[in-house]
């Protein structure tokens, strides 16, 4: 018998909800969540806004300067199960603190010794320390904040200006100082950034949950093991598209570059890395505002209508990018990067809601290890279909696994059509 549901008297409180309502605790939480959510994204993404740098440097192919990252993307995927099951019998905060001393380390050595062995390797130390954040950090905000939803959307535009920013500050400082440089100074920040949200403390004990509307009814295991295909070809596309934006803009565009060669103390050898790297970032900016977006379809939505709508909406302008270029290509990467990146509250929502709180932290492990464990395959994926066809044929590969995603929600949508509302 289906249960009662739930009278609809708070939802104008969680409407208005503002930052104020946490509480100096729930302050010191997101005071070290936020930081490390960011430098995640932004560290993981350092490297494909140099790949261009690295190809004249190194002296090879693009696509084998971007199998030097593989060991990174891998580690960042597969790592976050181990750390899951380390959370819950230690300290999240401890977890995340040896994140961003592992993410540190890693590109300082990538950058102080640039041997082709020894960077994969770093690389794959980044991507360890990578690992730690979604495990640790979001089990730790859904376990402490009362204000969960809202302090996991905050939690979530703290990732998206990582990703954003990444390729823009990484550009920036390749330009000023060469890769190495870069790479260095970069790593030494995270190490000191570590070193001082160590010294912020909290109480990392479990606040009271009411039961998740929505999961009781049908069966959730079955509804999971399907979504998890969609998260498999949703991390596909997402790894191969961010591995290879800034490359493809800074080949198939030139209109930035003509505005920023314009001012004259920028003409430098480096400026079409420069520009392209600046390009990408405003390019992912709009996914903050995709985030604003799903988050409010997630709480006003069936999820799983959110999250086909959401990704249905993606599929043109990711396919649309490997037939244009300059201004409708970057117009495209926004519309793609918009609808890609906004749909993250959507799918932690629907994650929590067919998963058991006992499993919680393992699910969002099991997430992570296929978006971006399984994902990471991206990386060979990319390399062969340029080197068998073309850089834009890698684009229609990208657009195919996203039309797989989308059938695959269907798929869901269909197998779960007997649960009447699955919501936040």
């Amino acid at each position: 018998m289906p249960l009662p549901t739930t009278p609809s008297v708070p939802e104008p409180k969680r409407k208005y909800t503002t930052v104020t309502q946490f509480t100096a605790e729930e302050k010191r939480i997101l005071w070290i969540t936020c930081p490390c959510h960011f430098l995640t994204h932004f560290f993981i993404l350092v490297f494909p806004a140099v790949t261009m740098p690295l190809v004249a440097s190194l002296g090879m192919p693009l696509e084998d300067v971007v199998k030097l990252s593989f060991l990174m993307y891998l580690a960042y995927g597969l790592f976050s199960v181990p750390v899951g099951i380390i959370v819950d019998r230690w300290q999240a905060k401890a977890m995340l603190i040896i994140g961003l001393y592992l993410m540190g380390a890693g590109l300082f050595v990538a950058g102080a010794f640039p041997s082709q062995r020894l960077m994969y390797l770093a690389l794959g130390i980044v991507g360890i320390g990578a690992s730690v954040y979604h495990p640790a950090g979001i089990a730790l905000i859904s376990r402490t904040v009362k204000q969960r939803g809202f302090a996991l959307g905050l939690n979530g535009v703290f990732g998206n200006l990582g990703i954003a920013s990444a390729p823009f500050v990484t550009g920036v400082l390749t330009w000023l100082m060469g890769w190495q440089w870069t790479f260095m100074c970069l790593g030494m920040f995270g190490i000191a950034t570590g070193i001082a949200l160590g010294f912020i403390r909290v109480d990392e004990r479990s606040v009271p949950r009411r039961a998740i509307e929505g999961s009781h009814g049908g069966n959730m295991a079955a509804y999971f093991v399907i979504l998890c295909f969609a998260l498999i070809f949703g991390g596909i596309a997402y790894r191969g598209n961010m591995l290879l934006l800034p490359a493809y803009l800074e080949l198939k565009t030139t209109f930035f570059n003509d505005i920023v060669s314009a001012v004259s103390f920028l003409k430098t050898q480096g400026t079409a890395t420069l520009s392209a790297t600046i390009l990408t970032s405003f390019v992912l900016l709009t996914g903050i505002f995709g985030q604003v977006l799903g988050g409010r379809l997630a709480d006003r939505m069936d999820l799983r209508r959110a999250y086909l709508l959401v990704h249905a909406a993606s599929l043109p302008f990711i396919l649309a990018m490997a037939f244009t270029q300059n201004y409708v290509l970057a117009l495209c990467a926004a519309g793609y990067a918009f609808f890609s990146l906004g749909m993250q509250p959507i799918e932690n929502s629907l994650i929590a809601a067919i998963t058991p709180d006992r499993w919680r932290s393992t699910s969002f492990a099991v997430k992570f290890i296929l978006t971006f464990g399984v994902g990471a395959s991206a990386v060979y994926i990319v390399g062969a279909v340029k080197q068998a066809y073309s850089l834009e044929t890698v684009y229609i590969f990208l657009a195919g696994a996203t039309t797989l995603l989308v059938t695959t929600i269907l798929v869901l949508s269909v197998a779960s059509r007997r649960v009447r509302s699955i919501r936040n």
